[in-house]
C-alpha cells in the first residue's frame, strides 16, 4: 500500500510541475515571455536577488546559526536553487507580472543547472553532481510542457483559451494530492524536523528571499512584488535531485528540502492571494 501511494505521490508532483508550466504557456505569448529578457537592468536585478544575495544569506545562516548537518544541508540546497516551476502560479495568484515570471523561471532554471554543480562543492563538502543529472529531469518536466503550451497559444489561440481552465484544474488537483500524500506517507519524518531549527530556518529564508526580491524589484509595487515572489520560490526539483544523488543514505536532507517547500506554500501562496492580489488588482 505504501509503495502504491508513493508512486501516486511522485506522479502527482510531476503532473503539478509540468501542468503549471503548460498552463502558464497557454496564458501568454512568446513575445511576452521574451520581452523581459531584453531588459538588461531588470534581468540583472533578478540575478542578483536569486543567485547572489539569497544563496549568500542562506550560507551565512548556516555559519551563524548552524543546524545538525543533514538539516543544514537541506536548507542550503533549497536556498541555492533558483527558478521554481510553480513561480508563474504564485505570481499569478498575486496578480503580478506572469510573463516576467515565466521569463525569469526559464533563465534562472538554466543558470541554476549550470552553477549549482560548480559552487556547491565549495559550500557543502561531499556534494558532487553533473550538470546533465540536474538538467535532464528539469528539461523534461519544465521546458517541454512550457514550449508545448506556448506553441498552442501561438498557433491555436482559441484552443489555448479552452484548454486553460481544465489545465488549471489538473494542476490544483495534483497539488492537493501531493500535499495530502506527503503528509500521509512522510508525516513522521516531517514532524521529526520540529525542534531541529529546520522549520525556523525555512521561514527566515523565505522572508529574506522575498525581501531581497522586493527591494530590487523594478518599477512600482507590481514589479517589486513580482520579483519578491520569484525570489521566494526556490527550485525544489534541482534541490531534490542533488539531495537524492548525494545524500540518499540520510533521508533527512531530502525531507528538509520538502519542509522548505511546504513553508513557502504555507506562507507565500496565502499572502499572494489574500493580500497582494487585492492591492495589485486595483493598482
Amino acid at each position: 500500500m505504501y509503495e502504491t501511494l508513493e508512486i501516486i505521490l511522485n506522479i502527482s508532483i510531476a503532473v503539478f510541475i509540468a501542468g503549471v508550466l503548460f498552463s502558464a504557456g497557454l496564458e501568454v505569448t512568446i513575445e511576452q515571455v521574451l520581452k523581459p529578457l531584453r531588459n538588461g537592468p531588470v534581468v540583472a536585478r533578478a540575478l542578483i536577488a536569486n543567485l547572489i544575495l539569497t544563496p549568500l544569506f542562506v550560507y551565512a545562516m548556516s555559519v551563524w546559526f548552524p543546524l545538525e548537518r543533514p538539516y543544514m544541508i537541506g536548507v542550503l540546497l533549497y536556498g541555492f536553487a533558483a527558478g521554481a516551476p510553480y513561480t508563474p502560479k504564485l505570481v499569478g495568484a498575486a496578480a503580478g507580472d506572469v510573463p516576467n515570471s515565466i521569463a525569469a523561471t526559464m533563465l534562472l532554471t538554466v543558470l541554476t543547472i549550470m552553477y549549482m554543480p560548480l559552487v556547491l562543492p565549495f559550500f557543502i563538502p561531499g556534494t558532487e553532481i553533473g550538470v546533465w543529472a540536474i538538467a535532464k529531469p528539469l528539461l523534461l518536466q519544465m521546458f517541454v510542457p512550457l514550449v508545448i503550451g506556448l506553441a498552442i497559444r501561438h498557433y491555436r489561440d482559441r484552443l489555448a483559451a479552452k484548454m486553460l481552465k481544465p489545465a488549471n484544474l489538473v494542476v490544483n488537483v495534483s497539488l492537493l494530492v501531493f500535499l495530502v500524500l506527503a503528509v500521509v506517507n512522510h508525516g513522521d519524518a516531517l514532524s521529526a524536523t520540529i525542534g531541529t531549527g529546520a522549520i525556523t530556518s525555512a521561514i527566515v529564508l523565505t522572508l529574506a528571499a522575498f525581501g531581497f526580491g522586493y527591494l530590487l524589484g523594478p518599477g512600482g509595487k507590481k514589479g517589486k512584488v513580482t520579483l519578491g515572489l520569484i525570489t521566494t520560490a526556490r527550485n525544489i526539483g534541482a534541490a531534490a535531485t542533488i539531495a537524492t544523488a548525494n545524500f540518499k543514505d540520510d533521508p533527512r536532507v531530502l525531507i528538509t528540502v520538502a519542509v522548505c517547500m511546504f513553508v513557502v506554500f504555507a506562507l507565500a501562496f496565502p499572502t499572494a492571494k489574500l493580500y497582494f492580489n487585492k492591492r495589485l488588482s486595483v493598482s
